[in-house]
């Protein structure tokens, strides 16, 4: 920060000094350092000071407060043209007032019809905006006792503050509304829950049947019990009907009988053309379809079951027939038997299928293949044909599959090929 004059804020240079009071002790330039005076405290020479310094040290500042702290003239002479304003359209306000009404409208002669209704407005404007009633000095005493006692009033409690704000709301107020009952947490096991439930149901029979017993007499008759052999007063014994009504329930039950079979009826000539319909959308032949072999689904979920059964035995039966062409996965039971014929031979050999050539083809490319293990290049033991044919060894294998991998995935034993 700049270092400044103390007295007149002028900064320092090297033409205008910085100069310092031997009283207070602030920065002065040489100009507001003027005045000399003696300071008991540096001995009677005199010294450099300032203003303030001076006028304490020599007596100078004891004047009056009022012409010490006057302001100055240029704010004087403003005060007093603002008051001889102000005088002055008090003047002009009271003489309008006194004129005639009729006069008042000489204020606006030269005016235009649009200029002399705006100035019409912006009097009427200024007279609302003028205060009706100016409160006089007990008005506002009486208000400013009023105030005070206000303060002296009791603040209201926070319960008394929610209450309202509840009522307010359109709720109940928390001091009527019932209070929340501490529940402690159920510590007991399962087998004494299951005790305790018995032991109330018990007491509640106990009480059901000591109440009865008050109510009813101790006597009860044989009347008042259960008795399969005696009839309801509902229902109605074939015995106690006359022989018409006894046919016109026959009848009854007879054309029931023959609606629901021709609704059964219906409903199967429906379904079967139905199935024509969808067989001939096939390119099957309409005319083999038959109730017998087309038969409808009890649910979505029968057929969604029967379809995941036919899928499955159709990937075991495609399975088998690969394990049966490739010759892996062979049961140990199979080579017991004895060999076949070399006719029979010759016939497989003959009816080979598309797979057992690709298999072949597979193998001849393996030829080149590397003979260790994918994972950890030990030497492989194992073909995964579900994993793509990979080699493994015994270890790999075990941590690569998971169970389910186990079961689906075939191997077979892996040899060294021979150079």
């Amino acid at each position: 920060m700049e270092s400044r004059c103390y007295g007149c804020a002028s900064k320092f240079s090297v033409f205008k000094k910085e100069c310092g009071c031997k009283n207070c002790g602030r920065s002065f330039c040489s100009s507001c350092l003027s005045f000399s005076a003696v300071i008991p405290r540096c001995g009677s020479t005199q010294k450099k000071v300032c203003k303030q310094c001076h006028e304490k040290l020599t007596g100078e500042g004891s004047q009056s407060s009022s012409a010490k702290w006057s302001p100055p003239e240029n704010y004087k002479k403003r005060v007093a043209a603002f008051e001889a304003k102000q005088n002055q359209m008090k003047e002009q306000q009271k003489a309008a007032a006194v004129k005639a009404p009729g006069q008042a409208g000489s204020r606006y002669h030269g005016l235009s019809k649009e200029d002399r209704a705006i100035a019409e407005r912006l009097e009427k404007l200024r007279e609302e905006r003028k205060p009706k009633s100016i409160p006089t000095q007990a008005e506002i005493e009486a208000r400013l006792a009023a105030l005070k006692e206000d303060c002296w009033r009791p603040v209201p409690s926070t319960q008394e503050m929610e209450d309202r704000l509840a009522i307010l709301q359109g709720r109940d107020p928390p001091s009527q509304a019932p209070r929340p009952v501490y529940q402690p947490p159920d510590t007991r096991s399962l087998v004494q829950q299951t005790d305790d439930l018995l032991t109330q149901l018990s007491e509640e029979v106990a009480i059901d049947e000591h109440y009865k017993q008050r109510v009813q007499p101790q006597a009860v008759s044989s009347q008042s019990l259960n008795d399969l052999n005696r009839e309801s007063g509902d229902c109605v014994c074939p015995a106690s009907l006359d022989p018409k009504q006894l046919e016109e329930e026959k009848n009854k039950l007879l054309a029931e009988a023959a609606a629901e079979l021709r609704e059964e009826n219906t409903r199967q000539e429906k379904i079967l053309q139905v199935a024509k319909r969808l067989a001939a959308l096939k390119g099957e032949d309409p005319e083999k379809v038959t109730l017998e072999t087309y038969k409808i689904p009890d649910s979505d979920e029968e057929v969604a079951e029967e379809e995941a059964i036919r899928r499955v035995l159709k990937q075991l039966t495609e399975e088998a027939a690969l394990d049966e062409a490739s010759g892996f996965n062979i049961p140990p039971d199979q080579t017991t038997q004895p060999g076949p014929l070399p006719q029979n031979l010759h016939k497989k050999a003959k009816q080979k299928t598309p797979t057992t050539t690709a298999l072949a083809r597979a193998d001849d490319s393996d030829e080149d293949e590397l003979p260790w293990c994918c994972i950890c290049n030990e030497d492989a033991t194992l073909r995964c044909h579900g994993c793509d044919g990979d080699l493994y060894c015994q270890r790999c294998f075990r941590e690569g599959h998971d169970e389910f991998d186990l079961k689906d995935h075939h191997t077979s034993r892996y040899h060294l090929p021979r150079k």
